[in-house]
């Protein structure tokens, strides 16, 4: 993979990574490309893999989604593809699901808009296996480093 990108192309992946919705011109300017240029070695990370989509990331209490809690759940023998099925089905408010350890553990990460309704879907994780709940108080480090 390192032989396929240069350091021109991790710069205007850094770059993409703090603002997805800059201009190709915009972009350019801080790589030190053209607007043309730009767009050809973006979409030639687009066809290679490595930009994969372009994403927003949204305040959740905004929308009332207060409360954050990661939930990890070890999965009893042979319930994995109902809670595959039920995660996939669930409200818009789990950002994320992890499956680790030879798919049998689950990580989640979810918004919910009350305690008592992290209560709920807690108790509904139980019936798939032993299920911890860890509320956030303060998020440290994301993954975008748009907020550094």
């Amino acid at each position: 993979m390192d032989k396929l990108i240069d350091n021109t192309d991790l710069q205007i992946i850094e770059q993409l990574r703090k603002n997805s919705r800059i201009t190709m011109k915009e972009l350019g300017e801080k790589v030190f490309l053209t607007g043309q240029a730009t767009k050809n070695r973006v979409e030639r990370l687009q066809d290679l893999g490595i930009v994969e989509r372009y994403t927003i990331n949204t305040n959740c209490p905004a929308f009332g989604y207060n409360v954050h809690a990661l939930f990890h759940v070890d999965i009893d023998f042979g319930k994995r593809p109902e809670l595959i099925e039920f995660i996939k089905k669930a409200s818009s408010h789990i950002l994320h699901c992890y499956l680790s350890d030879s798919n049998t553990k689950m990580h989640i990460d979810a918004h919910f808009k009350s305690i008592e309704e992290t209560e709920e879907f807690k108790a509904y994780l139980a019936r798939f296996g032993t299920c911890h709940t860890h509320i956030i108080n303060k998020e440290i480090r994301g993954t975008h480093p748009a907020d550094e």
